[in-house]
């Protein structure tokens, strides 16, 4: 009997029963090798969701970081050219 005759035939497990005991330990490691699998995928998948809502919350963060910043910026800058302002009418008047 082949691989392929196997695969398609519904009776795996009758197949590795008639090897006996090494059979049934095949069938065993082979389900347990399955589970390991499944549980690999939704580990990894809830990881992905969690990456996915950190990664949301992260663009939030920095979205109002930026939004601040970028206040302050204007801040400043008003600031400085007050303070521009403030020194030149402080040169101007001592030069006279």
């Amino acid at each position: 009997m082949t691989l392929l005759q196997i695969a398609e035939s519904e009776h795996i497990k009758e197949y590795f029963l008639q090897y006996g005991v090494l059979g049934m330990l095949a069938f065993l490691l082979g389900y347990f090798a399955w589970m390991q699998y499944l549980r690999l995928v939704k580990k990894n998948d809830i990881l992905e969701e969690k990456v996915d809502r950190l990664q949301d919350e992260m663009m939030g963060l920095i979205a109002e970081e930026r939004d601040r910043l970028a206040d302050l910026i204007k801040e400043n800058t008003e600031a400085l050219r007050e303070l521009q302002k403030t020194i030149f009418k402080y040169m101007f008047k001592n030069s006279e």
